[in-house]
């Protein structure tokens, strides 16, 4: 089963994606903060992140770039709620694989998360050989 993290200061915003993500078949784990995330035992278990930009203490951008300083290079999705018209700019500048805004997340947020891992699977498991194995 893979497992996603997801990091949002809002206790209703953390149920309620634990509640959509976990219907699709994912093990879902949810942090209320930065500090909260990088405590956990192992970072490397997760297959995705799913993190908010505006939380307390370090926000999403800084906490993506703690994560990746530590070599975790997962894929990770940035949520918010916030009006900002670079939202993407700076979610891919920070280095998140897609963005999502809040509140309108319900079926984007799996669609998001099923298209990032299906790149990262793409990119970390080479493509199968044709019929008759590589002496063709």
């Amino acid at each position: 089963m893979r497992r996603i993290a997801v990091v949002d200061d809002s206790h209703a915003v953390r149920q309620s994606l634990r509640l959509l993500i976990g219907a699709r078949g994912f093990q879902v784990d949810t942090y209320a903060g930065s500090p909260d995330l990088l405590s956990a035992a192992d970072l490397a278990a997760y297959d995705c992140f799913v993190i908010d930009l505006k939380l307390e203490g370090p926000n999403g951008a800084d906490l993506l770039a703690v994560l990746r300083a530590r070599g975790l290079e997962q894929p990770a999705i940035l949520i918010s709620g916030w009006d900002v018209d670079s939202l993407e700019r700076v979610a891919f500048a920070s280095g998140f694989s897609a963005q999502v805004r809040k509140p309108m997340m319900e079926d984007s947020v799996v669609d998001e998360i099923l298209r990032v891992l299906a790149l990262a699977d793409a990119i970390i498991k080479p493509a199968p050989e044709g019929p008759g194995g590589a002496d063709n």
